[in-house]
């Protein structure tokens, strides 16, 4: 295959990254798995390496040395290009990106053609898109070098943060913050403060030691669901915290036996009794430890990023800085008076 403008592959690896990443920022942390490598484009063995895959006549590498020229590129070659650009890249999408590749090369030619790929300018592109690559490139290898996580950082994770892998057992009562009026259908006026007094009511009865499921069906009834809600159980095995709502996971501090306050939840009144512990065992949370343990070293090399950028850049503040927004008064016109502070009587008045 002929040589081509290396600044024509940035720019297909550039639309690439887009397309993937639509303007990902450097080092921000993704929520997904860790990272792997991924497998090589897949091949056809029935068409062998060194076959050609696509013909282009009348380009090459110097269309004015030859009255017919060509460029031929064979599978190995197109697939060393599809790999670079987008590694495991679906069968079905191959042709597109070989139409794009050609038209890149056409288009080399022509800018060739033109003078464009000489001067100043032209450097000063290359320079940018080089810079652009290879922050793309920085920001994937740390990607996944913290998605490398050893056993030995997952225990030492794992023991540090030992009160986040607990699984619970407990009894719940939903006391929703609507009342239904007698009526039915619709909100009760003042409910919500009723429904609220009535939850304070029910978590103190059950920290005295009462049923809760006898609890919970009180509740249903005081609330106009007598007819359509009834309390069956209200308990709950072995629930990790990771599936707890962020705002009831206060629940995890409270000791086997004790009986939490009265949480809000947007449409209900949350009240609950631990009734027993557990610790998750290591390799239940192996995948979700990973995960955490990426973020993290992403995190920390987000602020050695920021750090060295900070401590080591000056900027000239006289060049850089915003001149102040246009006054719509007139040039010579005083400045309008402040209006007096709440509580001071106006002028002439006591």
């Amino acid at each position: 295959m002929k040589t081509f403008v290396s600044g024509l592959m940035c720019a297909l690896l550039a639309a690439a990254a887009y397309g993937q990443s639509n303007s990902q920022p450097v080092l921000k942390p993704r929520n997904t798995a860790p990272v792997q490598e991924l497998p090589s484009l897949g091949t056809d063995t029935k068409i062998s390496p060194d076959t050609p895959v696509i013909t282009i006549q009348g380009v090459c590498q110097d269309a004015a040395a030859a009255a017919e020229c060509k460029t031929v590129i064979t599978r190995a070659d197109f697939e060393k290009i599809a790999n670079a650009i987008a590694p495991n890249l679906p069968k079905q999408q191959r042709k597109s990106l070989a139409s794009q590749y050609v038209s890149a090369l056409v288009l080399e030619q022509q800018a060739h053609q033109m003078g464009l790929d000489q001067g100043p300018a032209f450097e000063e592109k290359m320079h940018l898109q080089r810079l652009q690559l290879l922050a793309r490139m920085v920001s994937e290898n740390i990607q996944k070098q913290a998605g490398q996580s050893t056993d030995e950082e997952s225990d030492a994770y794992y023991k540090q943060h030992s009160n986040d892998y607990q699984a619970i057992s407990y009894d719940k009562l939903y006391v929703q913050k609507a009342k239904q009026a007698a009526s039915g259908g619709q909100e009760a006026p003042g409910s919500e403060t009723a429904m609220k007094e009535e939850a304070d009511k029910l978590r103190a009865r059950a920290a005295a030691g009462e049923d809760f499921t006898k609890l919970q069906q009180e509740a249903y009834e005081f609330s106009g669901q007598k007819l359509t809600a009834t309390a069956d159980s209200t308990h709950v095995n072995n629930v990790p915290k990771s599936r707890f709502p962020p705002s009831d996971a206060s629940v995890f501090d409270l000791k086997v036996g004790e009986v939490s306050p009265v949480l809000t939840d947007p449409q209900a009144y949350m009240i609950y009794k631990i009734e027993a512990r557990q610790a998750q065992p290591l390799t239940d949370v192996h995948e979700e430890i990973a995960r955490a343990l990426q973020q993290q070293k992403l995190q920390k090399a987000s602020e050695d990023l920021k750090k060295t950028v900070t401590d080591k850049t000056t900027y000239d503040n006289a060049y850089f800085e915003v001149p102040p927004a246009p006054s719509l008064k007139n040039p010579g016109e005083p400045p309008a008076p402040k209006a007096p502070a709440a509580g001071t009587p106006a002028p002439g008045k006591k």
